[in-house]
């Protein structure tokens, strides 16, 4: 031994068995000798990492620690781009004996080793090391990357005093309930006080506001010391009933393992929130209690590189994947084809995982989501596909990132054909997808679905002239080709709307785009809609949406003088409610406004709005009005509070013929200050700018 580093003999390309036993025999020595001795007690890796390391004559070896089960299989590749380096990689597990290695120095740039099984529960270790071993001058970084399927929740630890103790604390009379789910699947809540592991609840505080205290009621959920599971255990708060008590609830949740020092977490809840932690136990009875937060639902932001790097996976088949805390979500992508309906079913195999489903369009929007299918914590879910394209299935857990249940789980997707019929996909030519000779067009704009339902497909040139069912041809040139199910009247399960500009009319601009759920034809069918924009040829969108009665979806295109086109921003709005605008964190900016005075100002893409003030009385009535000056703005009007409640709106002064807007006579409930936002129609979405002028006038 050199600087309590494991000594190896240098050998060649052509080296003998005698040197690999060597090598061998030193690697097996090493790992048993103490950690204090080696200074290198293996960095902790899972499936899942990717890790870089550097060798060099000072450090030729680098070592990896896994925590592994019986029956776990593992996939070892290390890279460099320094050939000199020739690394080798070997696992071996605690006592020393060697489970795999690849030796061979012929691949100078690589080691792999693929689709190994562990034969026992414990730690192992991975060694990565330079092809000449302690000799030579070679030096250079290299990659790691663990992959593979790990059993979860295999594993036990025996407590010999305390057991495991949960406990949760709060100061006012309402009914907070506690709920604990072991790394085995068990359950322990007020529905289910026991779990087969052992783990108990002492009793339901509050239950249904019944003598409710306010005297610091406390739930506690616990172990006895003994055998336990290891691994992860997924904690939720809910703050079930208020009990007629007003406003949110501050909580503690305190836990403790083996009788050690408890650790605590503080959190505030409003009504009908849950909150979310975990205990991570490990074999050797070390553990610690991990802050989650509100359960916000889904947030794809969190995945965004899982979804990047999806996994390709062929329709009809059968993957499996493990969900851990460390890597709580795993993409896949298939090609989907228009007119098909896909089944997506995830089920968990082991552990205590509890999945969720999440199924994206080719613009990697939500389609649908699934967190249990009728009567099981698996996912499932079936959607009609109305545009070709790559979706993306999300495979994770419930509560995503701060949940606490782990396992592994299999994911089978399936496709048949739609019953209804086969809608035309989004890149088939007019002709076909309309059923009729519809001409090619500079700009095509094409919506299709698969019920009986009216869609109103519309879009806004950018001299601000609509094309749409009442107005089917506009002077740009903008056509209705052809109105899906219109009025209702000869419906049909793959309709289809179609809106062009001839190929020698290409106006530079802005357009926008809006999908308009009118009617739904007495067929309660869910909708799912496909929409397509080309300019000369140019796929620009292609995205398909879940829409409900009455909603509104709206994107923007622009093209560019070149025939260049790029989408803009595009989603669901609501004209009723301007709280989508996020203008609460501008109010504090507000620019002041007095009664008689008119203002001048601008709606652009870079600002979307403009935030006004003005002191009222209780009883004033006001008049405001908003008039486009200039391009092709259509202005919208919304009246504030000085409680931030919206007391009035208006987006038309006479639908179909006034765009402007004017809120009339409008009477303040209170005195203080209020706001008015100027915006345009769509709102985040709106593809409409141009100048304005704004007056407020006391009645």
């Amino acid at each position: 031994m050199m600087d309590g580093k494991p000594s190896f003999r240098v050998w060649s390309r052509g080296a003998s068995l005698v040197a690999w036993g060597v090598l061998v025999l030193a690697l097996a020595l090493a790992v048993v000798v103490p950690a204090a001795a080696q200074g290198n007690a293996g960095r902790p890796i899972t499936v899942g990492d990717i890790v870089t390391g550097t060798l060099s004559a000072d450090r030729f070896v680098q070592v990896y620690s896994l925590q592994g089960s019986a029956g776990d299989t593992i996939t070892v590749d290390v890279t460099t781009e320094v050939a000199e380096l020739a690394p080798v990689v070997l696992i071996t597990d605690e006592r020393g004996s060697v489970i795999a290695q690849d030796l061979d120095l012929e691949s100078a740039t690589t080691a792999a080793l693929a689709d190994i099984a562990l034969p026992s529960s414990g730690t192992f270790y991975i060694w990565v090391m330079r092809g000449s071993g302690a000799e030579g001058s070679a030096s250079g970084s290299f990659t790691l990357q663990l992959s593979g399927i790990q059993q979860v929740g295999g594993q036990t630890v025996t407590l010999g005093s305390g057991g495991i103790v949960f406990e949760l604390s709060w100061n006012a009379a309402v009914d907070l309930n506690l709920e604990v789910r072991d790394p085995v699947g068990g359950t322990v809540q007020r529905f289910s006080p026991g779990a087969p592991s052992g783990g108990v609840l002492d009793a339901d505080v509050n239950a249904n506001c019944d003598a409710a205290t306010a005297n610091t009621p406390t739930e506690t959920i616990a172990w006895p010391a003994g055998t336990v599971p290891a691994g992860s255990y997924e904690v939720i708060i809910y703050y079930t009933n208020a009990c007629g008590t007003i406003g949110s609830q501050q909580f503690t949740l305190s836990a403790s393992v083996n009788g050690d020092e408890p650790q605590t977490i503080s959190g505030t809840l409003n009504p009908g929130q849950e909150y979310l932690a975990r205990l991570e136990l490990d074999a050797n009875a070390e553990w610690t209690l991990v802050n989650g937060g509100v359960n916000a639902g889904l947030d794809l932001a969190v995945f965004a590189n899982e979804i990047n790097a999806a996994d390709p996976m062929a329709v009809g088949s059968t993957v499996s994947g493990v969900i851990t805390n460390t890597s709580p979500a795993q993409a896949y992508s298939f090609e989907g084809r228009a007119g098909t309906t896909v089944d997506i079913d995830m089920r968990a195999q082991s552990g205590s995982l509890d999945t969720y489903l999440v199924l994206l369009g080719p613009d990697r929007t939500p389609l649908a989501s699934n967190d249990d299918a009728p009567d099981t914590t698996d996912s499932r879910i079936t959607r009609n596909l109305v545009v070709d394209g790559t979706y993306t299935i999300l495979a994770t857990r419930y509560a995503l990132t701060i949940g606490g249940t782990e396992g592994e789980y299999t994911l089978t997707l399936t496709a048949t054909e739609t019953a209804a019929g086969t809608p035309t996909p989004a890149t088939a030519t007019p002709e076909a997808a309309a059923g009729a000779a519809l001409p090619q067009g500079s700009i095509e704009v094409k919506l299709e679905w698969t019920t009986n339902a009216d869609l109103q497909l519309l879009v806004r040139d950018p001299n601000g002239e609509s094309v749409y069912d009442d107005a089917p041809v506009i002077t740009s040139g903008g056509v209705l080709a052809a109105d899906g199910n219109v009025g209702c009247v000869d419906t049909t399960t793959s309709p289809v709307s179609y809106i062009y500009w001839p190929l020698n009319r290409l106006l530079p601009g802005v357009y926008e785009v809006e999908v308009w759920y009118q009617n739904t034809c007495n067929d309660n069918t869910p909708v799912n809609f496909g929409l397509s924009v080309n300019v000369q040829g140019q796929s620009v969108i292609n995205t398909s949406q879940p829409i409900s009665p009455d909603a509104r979806y709206m994107i923007t295109f622009t093209v560019a003088p070149d025939g260049t086109a790029i989408a803009g921003s595009g989603g669901f709005f609501s004209m009723t409610n301007a709280s989508t605008l996020n203008y609460q964190t501008a109010l504090g900016s507000a620019i002041p406004i007095s009664y008689g005075q008119t203002v001048s100002g601008s709606i652009t893409d870079q600002r979307r709005f403009v935030v006004y003030s003005f002191e009222g009385q209780q009883g004033d009535i006001v008049t405001i009005g908003m008039e486009a000056t200039g391009g092709t703005l259509d202005p919208a009007l919304y009246l504030i509070s000085p409680e931030g409640i919206q007391v009035a709106y208006n987006d038309d002064v006479t639908p179909g013929e006034n765009p402007n807007s004017l809120i009339d006579k409008a009477t303040l409930a209170s005195s203080g200050t209020y706001y008015i936002i100027a915006t345009h129609y769509g709102l985040n979405f709106g593809g409409t700018q141009g100048t304005f002028s704004l007056t407020l006038v006391q009645d």
